[in-house]
Parts: C-alpha cells; sequence; structure tokens
C-alpha cells in the first residue's frame, strides 16, 4: 500500500518510527474461511478484534489484496485498508498509523480493539461515540508553537525560524475563524515564549471547545524529507507513534485531561489531515498519535499540525510565501468546518 512518499526519519523534535510486529499474515487470496475465528482475542496483553466482522457492522464489505497480506474495506462512500504486520493504515486515501501492528490469525486480521473504538468508529458513526459529548465549536484556541528564546526548527541556510512561521499562520488562521464568527483566543500574539502547559491552562481558563497547535517539522542531517502531519493525543493504554512496536511505556496506562476526548480528538485530526492534505497538495506523513503536553493537558478536543518541513528547501521556500501559509490557514479553518459538522450531525442523530 503506498501510503506516503518521503519514508520514515528521525526529525529534530520527533523519534522516527521504527519496528513492527513478526505477525504473520496466515490467509492468502481465496484463503478466507467460511467462518472467521473467535471475534477478540488477546496477544501480548493487547485486546484485538477481528477486522472483518467490525467493519462489517458499519456496512463495509471486504477483499484481501493480491498478494494476500491486506484487506480493503469498501462501502459506499468510504475506503479502508489494512495489513498484516503494519501499523500504516489507509482511511479514505489518508495514511493513519494505528496504536498497534495489525496481526494475522486462523486466516483472520485483527485491529487492536483501542484502534477500531478510539480511531475508526468515531471517524465512521460520530453518533455512535458514548464518551461525553462534544460541543459544537464556539471558542477555538490557537496556539502558535514556539516563540521568544524558542526558535522551534530552523533552516540555517535559508534563515528560517519556525517560530515566525507559526505565529504568522495564526494570525491568518484568527482571522479567518473570526469571520466565521468563532470567538478566538491566541496563545500569543507577538514573539514572546509561552511555557507549554501554560498554553494548555490558557485553552482551560478560555473554555475553549476547541484547541490547535500549529507547528512547521525538520530533520536533522536530511533535506529530503517533506509533507504535512497531524497529531492527537496518544489514547489511554496505547503507544504514541514515535514509540517502537517492541516498547511500552510508564506513561501508557495513565490517564490524561487529553484522554477524555479520545474519540472526539480522532476525528478532529482525521478531518484537520484530510482537509489540508486537500489544500496543500503536500505530502501526506499521517495522522499520528502523541502525548505532547499541549494535547495532554487540555480538556478539550485538540490537534498539533505539522504544516511542512523547514529542512526541505523545496517545501520551506513555499512556506516563505505568503499565498502559501494563506493556504495552511484555510486548510486548517477547513478542517475546523468539516469537524463542527461530524459534530453538529452527530448531535441531530
Amino acid at each position: 500500500m503506498a501510503f506516503y512518499q518521503c519514508g520514515f526519519f528521525r526529525c529534530a523534535t520527533l523519534a522516527a518510527l521504527m519496528g513492527l510486529s513478526a505477525a504473520r499474515c496466515a490467509a492468502g487470496p481465496g484463503r478466507m474461511p467460511a467462518t472467521l475465528n473467535t471475534a477478540n482475542i488477546t496477544m501480548g496483553g493487547v485486546a484485538y478484534t477481528d477486522a472483518r466482522v467490525f467493519f462489517s457492522r458499519y456496512g463495509f464489505k471486504a477483499s484481501w489484496t493480491a498478494d494476500g497480506h491486506g484487506l480493503r474495506f469498501q462501502s459506499a462512500k468510504v475506503r479502508i485498508g489494512i495489513e498484516a504486520e503494519k501499523r500504516d493504515a489507509e482511511l479514505n486515501g489518508v495514511r493513519v498509523v494505528l496504536g498497534d501492528a495489525v496481526v494475522a490469525r486462523g486466516g483472520a486480521l485483527y485491529l487492536a480493539r483501542i484502534d477500531a473504538e478510539k480511531l475508526f468508529a468515531p471517524v465512521l458513526n460520530p453518533a455512535g461515540v458514548t464518551a461525553p459529548p462534544a460541543p459544537v465549536p464556539r471558542v477555538i484556541v490557537i496556539d502558535p508553537g514556539h516563540g521568544g528564546q524558542d526558535t522551534g526548527t530552523q533552516n540555517k541556510a535559508l534563515h528560517l525560524n519556525e517560530k515566525i512561521f507559526t505565529l504568522d499562520v495564526g494570525l491568518r488562521l484568527r482571522a479567518l475563524l473570526l469571520a466565521q464568527g468563532y470567538k478566538v483566543v491566541m496563545t500569543r500574539t507577538d514573539d514572546r515564549y509561552i511555557a507549554l502547559p501554560e498554553r494548555a491552562e490558557i485553552a482551560n481558563k478560555a473554555g475553549a471547545d476547541l484547541f490547535i497547535s500549529i507547528h512547521f517539522n525538520s530533520v536533522e542531517g536530511s533535506s529530503m524529507v517533506c509533507g504535512t502531519e497531524a497529531y492527537t493525543m496518544t489514547p489511554q493504554f496505547q503507544r504514541s507513534t514515535s514509540t517502537p512496536n517492541a516498547q511500552r511505556d510508564a506513561g501508557d496506562v495513565m490517564a490524561y485531561p487529553g484522554n477524555r476526548n479520545d474519540p472526539w480528538n480522532a476525528v478532529l485530526g482525521y478531518h484537520m489531515q484530510t482537509r489540508l492534505l486537500g489544500k496543500l497538495g503536500s505530502v501526506d506523513r499521517g495522522l499520528k498519535r502523541a502525548r505532547f503536553a499541549v494535547l495532554r493537558l487540555v480538556n478539550t478536543p485538540a490537534v498539533l499540525v505539522e504544516s511542512g518541513y523547514l529542512s526541505n528547501n523545496i517545501e520551506a521556500r513555499k512556506i516563505c510565501t505568503a499565498a502559501y501559509r494563506d493556504d495552511i490557514a484555510e486548510g486548517i479553518a477547513e478542517g475546523v468546518r468539516a469537524y463542527a459538522l461530524a459534530i453538529t450531525t452527530a448531535k441531530t442523530r
């Protein structure tokens, strides 16, 4: 499955994705058993659910890939792809990174139940979310990353600092959202340093319905990596995207304020990544999960957007143009509208 073009590298601020599980796909083309194994299993302390059974609840029809290592699911409007041994999945053409690799057993592919219930289920059917209802966005906090002595990522050859562009895009986004009738609160409006917990506290005190943190990425030692990615809070009991498949962190079992909105974070992240890619035409780096402080400590659905790579000179020169920064702001605003529509629709069902 061709999920992305640039590959995985070590970024300035993020650890790269690493190894995947050693599960082997037992089924090949035409080898789907007439009767599936139990719909729920546990392996390595992780609860899994049969992907075919799960997606059938939403009206999807399943078919094996030609090599027999993956399943494609198709409904009237949505397509999904998963593969054995992979944490990468595809949702309507958008790359999403799962918390746990898909595993194969007895001729079936299994998804981690947390991925099924807190990623796919909310996106496919927001009306079915049983978590506390998400408010229709009215108060939106925009968080331009870095500032002051914290320059963020840099392109020293082109004399570019991330903090300048995050603020610029944030101000452009504010103008768009104000014009749409939202109340907008900024964590910073000038070149000053704001501690990460303070940014989350600003959102919590403002009674935010939505939190958007704006960033630009960089890769140490490589100028080839490019593209756009969106991060939401890692669900409780799952590994973040940067955590290798074989490892668990102590923080995985902890519940943070940001976990109250796990299903809504997934809805927000998916729509944000989709709209940004559509607006920018950039490489799809994926919808990912992380326990970043600003995502961990906020009480509202939240997303952190890595809009592009300053370390890639071609992308950096685009970011230097006002027109491209307008596109970034407009893509984020479109993501807000799509998320708000999903929430509103869910409330009317």
